[in-house]
């Protein structure tokens, strides 16, 4: 759900997200809703319907068209989902919840998170403006999330009625039953350290501190190991709704097989080992 109309005028929140120029982007062209940029092993998708960046059916499924382009590019060491405009997103296209495009919404979301499990790259969210209702869900959705403190996150769909089907199932295992019950019921915002205190988000940062934070992450995860950087992520997440003996299993399986078969395992460790810092070859 969104709190913009389709074509939303000025919003009447006053707060103003800033754009975050992290790298001189190389763009991928053919959308029309979403920016893709690929730098440096920096894969960076801009949400680019502003002011709102309302999630429509069209707009998600050229999302879900990037990430899925994504998945077999060995290179790309983190997948940065940024935006343009006042909002991160302020949620639904209102009429995609109406006839047979409320399939098609649904659907739509679901394969984005669909796509974000499977892809074998870290994730990282960096939140300027406001997250409501799907935003909210989408920025949360990610394995990273950065949060400037003056913007803020909300489930407002109950006051028209509807759920999120995603922050159903998503919520409880990020912020627990209770607190999930109570923002999706409630209809409340979350004020970013809020949402950093349960949970929700990675890290609320000061609104000026935003793009230098991001940026240095970023940074570290440039001089990385791109399948390093890969295995770990397919461990963690692989191991996520499992029981414990058997993610330790699988842990133990993708270290032993995926992680030990990579040249950067073998130098990460001699580097160690010889008080050097590592030159990795990204196989």
């Amino acid at each position: 759900m969104a709190e913009e109309p389709k074509e939303p005028k000025e919003p009447e929140d006053p707060e103003d997200p800033h754009e975050t120029d992290i790298y001189a982007p190389v763009r991928e062209k053919g959308y029309q809703f979403i920016q893709l940029d690929t730098v440096q092993g920096i894969a960076r998708i801009t949400l680019n319907r502003p002011p709102a960046n309302v999630l429509s059916v069209e707009m998600m499924e050229e999302l879900n068209l990037a990430l899925e382009s994504l998945e077999y590019q060995r290179d790309v060491k983190l997948v940065v989902l940024a935006s343009v405009g006042k909002y991160f997103s302020a949620g639904f296209e209102l009429a995609d919840h109406l006839g047979d495009r409320g399939y098609m919404m649904l659907e739509g979301f679901r394969r984005v998170f669909e796509n974000l499990l499977k892809l074998d790259k870290p994730t990282l969210g960096v939140v300027a403006g406001p997250a409501l209702g799907a935003g909210c869900v989408l920025a949360a959705g990610c394995d990273i999330t950065l949060v400037a403190a003056g913007a803020k996150l909300g489930l407002p769909e109950i006051k028209a009625g509807v759920f999120n089907t995603v922050a159903a199932v998503l919520l409880p295992r990020l912020v627990g039953r209770k607190r999930a019950y109570e923002m999706i019921l409630g209809g409340g915002s979350l004020a970013p350290a809020d949402a950093e205190r349960v949970g929700l988000i990675t890290r609320a940062v000061p609104d000026e501190r935003l793009d230098a934070e991001a940026a240095a992450l970023i940074q570290r995860f440039q001089e990385a190991s791109a399948p390093v950087m890969q295995v770990v992520r397919r461990a963690v997440t692989g191991a996520l709704d499992l029981p414990f003996a058997d993610a330790l299993r699988h842990a133990e399986d993708v270290y032993l097989n995926q992680l030990m078969g990579t040249e950067d395992a073998e130098e990460g460790l001699k580097a160690i080992m010889e008080k050097r810092k590592p030159v990795w070859k990204d196989r």
